[in-house]
């Protein structure tokens, strides 16, 4: 019975271990051809979204784990799935040597574009958009690297203060309530956010 149980055992063994039917394919944002086991922290993220949109409050999700395990395929899958229900979304990846307000300015923008176009929204995203061009021209001599192309003329006092906490607080908020006149949320998926610098993530 041992060796019946043994060579059974190694046939499952070698069905599952098929190097060329192996689903699992480790890689940089390569899709597996099943996302198994991540129901419960999709549905995590789900409820948080969900809180946003009607008003609660709901916490950050920051993923953290080995190089090739999945986090990125994960978070576009996220970003899909939060899609598929009507959410405004953002995604950006965190290249070195990239400042933070650099990464979000253009992301920013075809983001409040899209809620302009939303009647209900249209003033509120107009207005973020004026607080997106006082950001971008406010910060610009702390971070050069900024490159945004803005059909709006700043609203002085809106995000423009050169402080980065104060004036990402500010956009954010704005951006916020764009959102929300819409009726929906504006999320912002962020990969590879290791290579942001310390200030810039404390802010």
């Amino acid at each position: 019975f041992y060796l019946v149980y043994l060579n059974f055992i190694k046939q499952i063994n070698s069905l599952y271990m098929n190097p060329i039917r192996n689903p699992y394919t480790p890689g940089a944002g390569t899709p597996p051809s099943e996302l198994a086991g991540r129901d419960e922290l999709r549905e995590k993220v789900r409820v948080c979204i969900e809180r946003l949109r009607i008003g609660n409050t709901a916490k950050s999700v920051l993923m953290v784990g080995l190089r090739g395990v999945g986090k990125t395929v994960l978070l576009d899958q996220m970003r899909t799935d939060a899609e598929a229900s009507g959410i405004h979304t953002i995604r950006v990846e965190a290249p070195e040597n990239r400042s933070l307000p650099a990464l979000l300015a253009p992301a920013l923008r075809v983001a409040l574009l899209r809620l302009s176009q939303i009647e209900a929204a249209k003033n509120l995203a107009q207005k973020s958009l004026r607080a997106l061009a006082g950001f971008a021209k406010a910060l610009k001599f702390k971070f050069q690297d900024i490159e945004v192309g803005i059909d709006f003329e700043p609203e002085k006092g809106l995000a423009d203060n050169g402080d980065l906490e104060s004036d990402l607080t500010t956009l954010f908020v704005a951006a916020g309530n764009a959102a929300k006149a819409a009726q929906t949320v504006l999320v912002i998926f962020i990969d590879e956010l290791q290579y942001v610098k310390q200030n810039e993530f404390a802010a």
